[in-house]
């Protein structure tokens, strides 16, 4: 049954429970508009499970789903909370007091969940040409609510790869350091991981007309310049969406200068136009 929501903005609704941003409340409010089927839902790239898209689904939601992770990035995520705790020094002694108890309420909260749900996590290494037999590997169903992707640099690939799955919402990592009037996109390399730099993943025009191909609208993009939202355009009717330049957010994030956030650092590494 198509659905009619007219004039909205996801933003507005923003919620952070256990996601990385505002996207827990995003995904609420879309669900809320165009309903749930079975209530499934698949995400890839989820760290140690904590700290994801579908986390709140899981746990408090009633929801059932695929949670694979292969840790690829660990090293790189501890590496720059290192970095970000060592800068706190400059702010003096009771900032570094105050950021260390709100870590270890933050670490604590965690080991207090994780005594009351466990959290299933496939070790999988997610590529464009294994996704779709990982998908049978875990009985996925072929069409489902929530596809979630955050591989830090192939996510342009694997889901241009899945084409026998259809998930209602698909929810993916874009490159904000990229303007939204450039369709540019990593060289697919399976064995590529992200090394820290704005050299990953593709730009939100590469992922809106990739989306287009599929039979997806880009509804819109979280504050922080981090994922994108789109639907099946059979789901949604009469939907009133800004144009792509509006939608657009760039990164809040990285190394601020003149009081902009400028993301990842840059790469000598060219993105191809696609």
């Amino acid at each position: 049954m198509k659905k009619h929501l007219d004039g909205f903005d996801l933003n507005l609704h923003e919620r952070k429970i256990y996601s990385q941003n505002g996207e827990d409340g995003i995904i609420e409010f879309i669900f809320s508009k165009i309903g749930s089927t079975n209530k499934f839902s698949v995400e890839f790239g989820v760290g140690n499970g904590f700290e994801s898209n579908t986390t709140y689904l899981l746990e408090k939601k009633g929801w059932k789903g695929l949670m694979m992770d292969y840790g690829s990035d660990e090293k790189i995520k501890t590496e720059n909370l290192i970095k970000k705790g060592l800068s706190y020094r400059k702010f003096g002694i009771k900032y570094c007091l105050q950021k260390s108890i709100k870590f270890l309420k933050k670490t604590m909260a965690r080991y207090k969940r994780s005594r009351y749900f466990q959290y299933d996590i496939k070790k999988e290494k997610v590529t464009a040409e294994n996704i779709e037999k990982l998908f049978q590997k875990y009985n996925v169903p072929k069409n489902f609510d929530l596809l979630s992707i955050d591989i830090d640099f192939n996510d342009y690939w694997v889901w241009k790869a899945i084409t026998n799955y259809h998930p209602n919402v698909v929810v993916i990592e874009y490159n904000s350091s990229l303007p939204p009037t450039e369709s540019r996109v990593v060289q697919y390399d399976p064995e590529a991981v992200w090394d820290g730099t704005n050299y990953f993943g593709a730009s939100l025009l590469a992922l809106q007309n990739l989306g287009h191909t599929k039979g997806y609208t880009l509804l819109g993009c979280d504050s922080n310049g981090v994922n994108a939202f789109f639907c099946k355009n059979e789901i949604i009717n009469g939907i009133k969406i800004n144009g792509i330049q509006y939608l657009y957010k760039p990164p809040k994030y990285g190394k601020m200068v003149n009081g902009i956030y400028t993301g990842h650092p840059p790469s000598d590494k060219k993105m191809i136009k696609i």
